[in-house]
């Protein structure tokens, strides 16, 4: 049985065809953000199962995916196999925030979705928001997104289920959230918990590397509870 977070997703779970309902809320929001076009070269953080790269293969220029789960890029290079602008990158389990198979490229948007709270401190954080300047092209944005800034385990289910609710996903909801209680993923996340860092402090963060960023005001995302961080290069 998988002890850490990093193990969790080396392994068959739960969240294999579940992802799709917040990325579909997800979807449905962002380009108010961050518009699309066939120019654009795009980096997803934590690609899993390529749920972005479904979505937007054909409606921009550039895509690559970077995940620590070959399992996951396994997944994802099939089913992208005949679509030569999208590319999966593996990056070390034990190094995810070496960032080195993208080195010397640019990318003008980057999306980081759900990722950051199994990180381990804010300085894995902060390494991040570096790593995502490094890579930015100029008049680049990033959306760091799903972010825990405060303590609210209930919070988030409850929010979850309410929007559910009203996309009328709500059984499936339940049936996903009962399963992640008898399953490996609530022991690890018993043990290891969730990363929560504050919005001060993400602020702070950006500051110190000199990044124009802010949270945006409406929620991206099925958990309401969680935020959303812009940066604009």
């Amino acid at each position: 049985m998988p002890s850490t977070w990093l193990d969790f997703w080396q392994q068959e779970n739960e969240f294999d065809n579940s992802m799709s309902a917040n990325y579909a809320y997800f979807l449905d929001r962002v380009e108010q953000y961050a518009p699309l076009n066939k120019t654009l070269r795009v980096l997803d953080i934590g690609s899993g199962p390529a749920n972005l790269e479904d979505a937007w293969h054909d409606r921009v220029g550039e895509l690559h995916g970077l995940d620590i789960s070959q399992r996951y890029n396994e997944i994802a290079r099939a089913k992208h196999a005949s679509h030569p602008n999208v590319f999966f990158h593996d990056i070390p389990a034990d190094d995810y925030l070496n960032f080195d198979v993208v080195a010397g490229k640019q990318f003008d948007l980057i999306i980081v979705m759900s990722v950051v709270q199994y990180y381990r401190n804010a300085g894995e954080v902060e390494k991040l928001l570096a790593n995502i300047k490094s890579l930015a092209a100029p008049g680049a944005k990033a959306l760091v997104c799903d972010l825990i800034v405060e303590e609210g385990v209930l919070g988030d289910v409850l929010s979850i289920l309410g929007r559910s609710l009203r996309q009328g996903k709500l059984l499936s909801m339940l049936n996903l959230l009962f399963r992640l209680r008898f399953s490996a993923y609530y022991k690890i996340r018993q043990d290891n918990g969730f990363l929560i860092v504050p919005k001060s402090e993400w602020l702070a963060m950006c500051k110190r590397l000199n990044l124009n960023a802010r949270f945006v005001d409406e929620p991206i995302t099925m958990q309401q509870e969680r935020q959303n961080l812009l940066i604009q290069f």
